[in-house]
């Protein structure tokens, strides 16, 4: 049997492997579903694929302001300035770009694990020895392609039913729209929690209560949660589509500008088609 290949994605991560632990002291932990690497609990890279649908396979590094600054204005293709870090001077990196230099990489990575590392570390002194190899990385949560494609086609079809509400694609997260506003959104595997859910608007302390009732139906998605979000899965083996319907047709109504006549009737038919 032929050797399954291995995606840009895998082959990439492996190359960042290698880079991040050949420093001593180096750990690999999960952020946010993806792999990030930290010396003494101080993250230096966080590897990102797709995020928020940005369409980049890439690295966020530790770096400094004036040689984020110099990187970015010299080759923007890229190097690039990284979301909610960027302001803190991490320096982003496409890595599959034909013009990636990775021995540029290993070097800026060499920078900011000098500027965290203890001095004892950074001279070699009572580290652990460096591995010939990296260790096994940590297990990445994942999900079923199959379940998430025919849940977005559902869900898609009990939001459409509603007067005037659109949706809007985002990598592999979806947005239902009235106007301006989202009223569900659909997330597929968010930040690494390993799950598929509808996101519908609710009251907060009911939202808190179904998800501390029931932990394995609902869900408090991260950053919308606190706003006012609640996630029901729909990727277990038995989903009531009625209840997804009639909270869509809720969530609706709480956001649309204008009254729409009769939307909690027309979502639960679709749910139940």
């Amino acid at each position: 049997m032929a050797k399954k290949s291995e995606s840009p994605s895998g082959a990439a991560l492996a190359r960042v492997r290698e880079v991040c632990h050949a420093f001593a002291g180096v750990e690999e932990k999960l952020s946010h579903g993806m792999p990030s690497f930290h010396v003494r609990g101080k993250m230096i890279v966080n590897f990102v694929d797709n995020h928020h649908g940005d369409g980049r396979l890439a690295v966020w590094c530790k770096c400094t302001f004036e040689r984020q600054r110099e990187l970015v204005a010299h080759a923007p293709a890229v190097y690039f300035v990284p979301p909610y870090v960027g302001v803190r001077g991490w320096l982003g990196i496409n890595l599959n770009h034909e013009s990636t230099d990775w021995i540029e990489l290993a070097m800026i990575v060499e920078a900011g694990w000098l500027s965290v590392a203890p001095p004892k570390l950074a001279r070699g002194e009572g580290a652990n020895p460096v591995a010939k190899k990296p260790p096994p990385p940590p297990k990445r949560p994942m999900t079923s392609a199959k379940a998430a494609r025919d849940g977005l086609a559902r869900l898609t079809k009990i939001c459409l039913a509603l007067s005037d509400a659109t949706v809007e694609a985002d990598g592999i997260h979806a947005t239902f729209h009235i106007g301006k506003k989202a009223f569900v959104y659909f997330l597929d595997n968010h930040h690494g929690d390993g799950a598929i859910v509808a996101c519908v608007r609710g009251a907060r302390t009911a939202n808190a209560s179904l998800v501390k009732k029931l932990p394995g139906r609902y869900t408090s998605p991260a950053y919308i949660g606190p706003r006012g979000w609640l996630g029901i899965r729909i990727d277990g083996k038995s989903v009531d589509w009625e209840e997804i319907g009639d909270r869509v047709a809720k969530s609706y109504a709480e956001v649309a500008s204008k009254p729409k006549p009769h939307p909690k009737t027309s979502a639960k038919r679709a749910a139940r088609t």
